[in-house]
């Protein structure tokens, strides 16, 4: 379907990275009548779709999520591009370095978020670092001392495109297109939303979140209520509960 002009379809993200929504196939009503095919019973009242988008993402009955479609082109760090592909159920279609030489954008992140090394988390950022400010320089210099040896060795030497990028660090940025259906998505946005997943690929998944639910906003209200902001309690935690709960009464 054509994107909706009134709505906001691209979100800056870092500093030179951004997300554009390319295409969308489907809306709130899709996951209601392709539910409906297995009782043969026509799509009813919005608000009996919105009754059904509801008790299917809290029963996790999730198959009616995958006829909806959505796709993106996003421009970020390779070490953000690392991890967003790990998702492999998405279908994925990056730039090439061995067609083109690669634009000279890299991430650099600000001097509040470099941090130590987290004590209780062995992948994970802690408390700000002291020296912030002379790391973030040092990350510039380099990644311009790169540039230029990059482009000297295509532009000068003729080096072979695939060649001259060996050194090419993970700050460096490039852009590929992600095809994925709305169970696809939800699976992304509920591991790196959370409050644990790296910085720099949480900032995307909140803007492929904002941008989303304008096209679905029910089944988005139906997602944060029972994926993301869910509780989820093991068999002794809830049998611990529930004494607690016996003897308070």
């Amino acid at each position: 379907m054509p994107l909706n002009p009134a709505f906001e379809n691209e979100k800056h993200v870092l500093d030179n990275g951004y997300v554009r929504l390319l295409d969308v196939m489907g809306d709130d009503s899709s996951p209601d009548s392709d539910a409906r095919i297995s009782t043969g019973v026509a799509a009813r009242s919005d608000a009996q779709q919105t009754t059904l988008v509801r008790f299917l993402l809290r029963h996790k009955h999730t198959t009616p999520f995958e006829g909806s479609v959505m796709k993106f082109e996003v421009r970020a760090p390779i070490m953000v591009i690392r991890e967003w592909f790990r998702h492999r159920t998405f279908s994925y279609n990056e730039e090439s370095g061995r067609y083109k030489q690669l634009d000279p954008l890299y991430y650099t992140p600000d001097a509040e978020r470099v941090s130590y090394q987290a004590k209780s988390n062995h992948q994970g950022s802690g408390e700000q670092h002291p020296d912030a400010q002379g790391f973030v320089a040092q990350w510039r210099e380099e990644q311009q001392e790169f540039e230029e040896e990059y482009n000297a060795l295509i532009q000068t030497h003729n080096v072979a495109r695939e060649l001259a990028r060996l050194n090419m660090p993970v700050s460096h940025y490039s852009t590929f297109v992600v095809t994925g259906n709305l169970l696809n998505w939800f699976r992304f946005l509920q591991l790196r939303m959370e409050a644990t997943a790296q910085y720099e690929i949480r900032v995307y998944a909140n803007a492929i979140f904002e941008l989303s639910k304008q096209y679905f906003p029910k089944s988005f209200e139906a997602f944060q209520d029972y994926w993301l902001e869910a509780v989820t309690l093991s068999g002794k935690e809830a049998k611990l509960l529930s004494q607690m709960l016996s003897n308070a009464v």
